[in-house]
C-alpha cells in the first residue's frame, strides 16, 4: 500500500497541477479544432456528446462525495462541461445573432449592444447549463463541478469585458479565421478603469481560497478549495497577462505557434 502523501502536497501540489493539467488539454483541444475550421469544430460538439452526458452523470454521482476523489471527479466533470460550452461558441454552432465585424459607427452602449451580440445564444445556453446543473444536485453537498462552471464563466466574462474596454494586449491573429471578426470589438489601449477592480477582485479570492485550503489541510475540503482557488488563480493570472507590452505579447504567441 502507498503511503499518505504529505498534506502540502494533497494541497499545493496536485490540485494545480490537475488544474492547469486539464485547463491546457482542453484549451490546446478547442483551439486545434478551431483552427481545422468550424466544420471540425461542430463534428467534435457532436462526437463528444456521450461525453458531456458522462460529465453531468459524474456531478450527479458525486453530489454527496465529500471526499478528496470526490472533489476531482467532480472538478473534471465540471471543466468538461465548460470546455464543451467553450466549443459550442467559438465553433459558431452556439454563438448569437450577430457575427460579423463590430460597424464603426458603434460606440459606448451601442456597441456594447453588438458584442453581446455575438455571444448571447452561449449566455442563454450557459444560464440553461446552471438550471440543469441545480436539478442534478438538488440537495448536494459537493458543489465542486457547478462552482468550478460558475469560476469559469465569470472569469471570462470579466476577461472579455476588460478587452472590450481596451487593453495593451491583444491576440487577435492567433483566432482562426471565422472568428475574426471578434477583434473588431476589442480595443487596444491603456487599461480601462474596469481593469483593477476586475484583476484585484480574481487576484484576493484566489489568496483568501488559499489561506483557507491551507488553514484546513489536510481535510479533504482543502482539496476542494485548493481545486477552487487553481482556477481562479488561473484566471487572475490571465488579466496580468493583458498588461504585457504588445510586442512582447507578439513574440509569446509566436513561439507557441
Amino acid at each position: 500500500m502507498l503511503p499518505e502523501p504529505p498534506a502540502w502536497a494533497q494541497t499545493y501540489l496536485y490540485p494545480p497541477l490537475m488544474v492547469v493539467a486539464i485547463w491546457v488539454s482542453l484549451t490546446a483541444g478547442v483551439l486545434v479544432l478551431n483552427r481545422r475550421g468550424p466544420q471540425a469544430a461542430r463534428l467534435a460538439l457532436l462526437l463528444s456528446l456521450p461525453l458531456l452526458g458522462l460529465a453531468h452523470w459524474q456531478i450527479g454521482l458525486t453530489r454527496h462525495d465529500l471526499s478528496a476523489l470526490g472533489a476531482y471527479r467532480a472538478f473534471a466533470a465540471g471543466m468538461l462541461i465548460w470546455a464543451w460550452h467553450e466549443m459550442a461558441f467559438y465553433s459558431g454552432l452556439i454563438s448569437g445573432p450577430w457575427r460579423q465585424a463590430c460597424p464603426p459607427h458603434a460606440h459606448g452602449v451601442v456597441r456594447f449592444g453588438y458584442a453581446l451580440g455575438t455571444h448571447l445564444y452561449h449566455e442563454l445556453a450557459c444560464i440553461a447549463e446552471l438550471a440543469l446543473m441545480l436539478h442534478v444536485l438538488g440537495d448536494a453537498t459537493n458543489w465542486v463541478g457547478m462552482l468550478v462552471f460558475c469560476l469559469s464563466w465569470a472569469l471570462q466574462h470579466s476577461a472579455k469585458l476588460n478587452v472590450l474596454l481596451g487593453v495593451p494586449t491583444l491576440q487577435v491573429d492567433l483566432f482562426p479565421p471565422h472568428l475574426r471578426y471578434l477583434g473588431s470589438f476589442w480595443a487596444r489601449r491603456p487599461a480601462s478603469g474596469f481593469f483593477l477592480p476586475s484583476v484585484s477582485v480574481s487576484t484576493l479570492l484566489a489568496g483568501l481560497l488559499w489561506l483557507t485550503a491551507g488553514s484546513l489541510a489536510p481535510a479533504p475540503v482543502a482539496v476542494r478549495l485548493a481545486l477552487l482557488a487553481s482556477v481562479v488563480t488561473l484566471g487572475a493570472l490571465e488579466h496580468w497577462l493583458l498588461l504585457l507590452p504588445a510586442r512582447v505579447a507578439a513574440t509569446a504567441g509566436q513561439v507557441v505557434d
